[in-house]
């Protein structure tokens, strides 16, 4: 069979950051100190290199919000700060030195305490999407067409605000299983039997002890025991798969849905503006996430319209993208 090197397919992004490694475009690392974050000043672009644009996910900085810094591109006077992400691929981040400022902050330290009325992020997942990529996780090895998950948004956390409102009176073994993924060793949560069903079932990821790290990273925050923290997220969670949003990307599985039409679809359901209160998240050309911005006290009579609405906006992240059918494709 004769070879034409001429025709090559375009890189993947993966295969780009690998190139340009390669070739020194990726500039040289300094390690920062562990307890420096960075402050997000400005909605900066967030890319895998310095000298290159790719920014899977199109993420950008959420200014108020603070980032872990990893390290610097040079000891002195550094022009960007390679920063540790929460929920994108890849997790490490390059950003200028001017989106920010640098902050000491103490390992220990419990993060201060919210002002005026509570603020939120509720993540949940296109589950079909999440398996694509982590097919050996034990709660993608046995998905299928038939499983609520394949139809339906899961539960993946519900975040205190802002970003750093993380790991609230926790204890250091604690904090350190749950940031090295060691999530089955973390302590087992009192959970209502009822609760607990149905946390298995709309939150697959219950089988690789997500809820227990949840539990300890947000829920600490929450201001409520496990039982209670769980039972809002349920029914947050339970609002959205029951509205038009749920319909639509149902309607849409195997094909490309942009970002557009999944904000227009939240102001369907829950009233104008809400929609901007909604961000994609995407890998690989699927949206893997939603992530919606929630303001005010989380109680009963409260619901996710008022929620959303009363929230400030956030970016809309990826342009949008497929919805994955279950199975690898």
């Amino acid at each position: 069979m004769t070879r034409t090197p001429s025709i090559r397919p375009l890189p993947t992004w993966r295969a780009t950051a690998a190139l340009l490694l390669a070739l020194g475009a990726l500039a040289p690392l300094r390690a920062a100190p562990l307890s420096a974050t960075l402050i997000a000043e400005r909605a900066c672009p967030a890319t895998v290199a310095i000298r290159h644009d790719a920014n899977p996910g199109a993420i950008h900085l959420d200014p108020g919000a603070r980032y872990p810094v990893v390290g610097a591109n040079r000891p002195d006077q550094p022009s960007h700060y390679l920063l540790r992400l929460q929920g994108v691929e890849p997790s490490q981040r390059w950003v200028a030195h001017d989106c920010g400022r640098l902050v000491e902050v103490a390992d220990t330290a419990t993060p201060p305490a919210p002002t005026g009325e509570p603020r939120y992020l509720l993540a949940v997942s296109w589950q079909p999407a999440f398996c694509e990529r982590r097919g050996r996780a034990p709660e993608c090895r046995d998905q299928t067409p038939q499983r609520f998950d394949a139809r339906a948004f899961s539960l993946h956390g519900l975040w205190p605000q802002p970003r750093d409102n993380v790991y609230c009176d926790v204890p250091a073994k604690a904090r350190a299983l749950s940031r090295d993924g060691d999530w089955q060793r973390l302590p087992a949560l009192a959970l209502a039997p009822d609760t607990r069903r149905e946390l298995d079932r709309v939150m697959p990821g219950t089988r690789s002890a997500l809820h227990r790290h949840e539990w300890v990273k947000h829920g600490s925050c929450y201001g409520d025991d496990p039982e209670g923290y769980f039972a809002d997220s349920l029914r947050l969670l339970a609002a959205l798969n029951a509205s038009p949003v749920r319909d639509l990307f149902v309607s849409r599985i195997g094909q490309h849905l942009r970002a557009s039409e999944v904000r227009a679809a939240f102001d369907r359901a829950f009233g104008k503006g809400a929609g901007e209160r909604v961000q994609l998240v995407c890998h690989d050309g699927l949206i893997s996430e939603l992530r919606l911005a929630l303001k005010g006290p989380i109680e009963a009579g409260r619901g996710l319209d008022a929620l959303l609405r009363a929230a400030p906006p956030r970016a809309a992240g990826c342009k949008g993208g497929r919805v994955d059918r279950a199975g690898r494709d």
